[in-house]
């Protein structure tokens, strides 16, 4: 993670570890055959720049899996006012995944909105069952983030 400051509790006096503020589609699953794109689209609604993080977990196949396997995108930058911007990340198949948002304390986060959904390939067309709307996302806080 780059040095940006992301809004968290922190751990004053050794009581908690630190928490971010998280948006999440929640575990998704790459039901097809074939290894499909998992399509982001970010879009930045403030009139400010803002720095966002954005995260592909790789959840694996497992039918109980403790942690993420892996990570299969991790984007940090940031965000023009006012602007979109598209990220893809290939998920392997039968692969649960998860994406998540971390906007940075400088902006306000309710207006950057991510839409996620799966496609055949770049570009290609959506499959069925696995879009996630900006008003989908769930916020979670979560102890010491990835």
């Amino acid at each position: 993670m780059s040095e940006m400051e992301f809004e968290s509790t922190n751990n004053f006096g050794g009581e908690r570890p630190r928490r971010t503020t998280v948006r999440t589609t929640g575990i998704l699953q790459n039901n097809l055959n074939t290894t499909l794109t998992a399509h982001i689209d970010l879009v930045n609604l403030n009139d400010e720049p803002v720095e966002v993080r954005v995260q592909v977990l790789n959840w694996g196949t497992a039918v109980t899996q403790t942690n993420p396997l892996g990570t299969l995108l991790d984007v940090t930058q940031t965000l023009a006012a006012n602007t979109r911007t598209a990220l893809n990340a290939a998920v392997t198949a039968t692969n649960h995944y998860e994406v998540r948002l971390i906007v940075g304390r400088n902006g306000n986060r309710e207006n950057v909105l991510l839409t996620t959904y799966g496609r055949t390939s770049i570009g290609g067309g959506q499959v069925n069952g696995l879009s996630v709307l900006p008003s989908q996302l769930l916020t979670v806080e979560i102890d010491g983030c990835l």
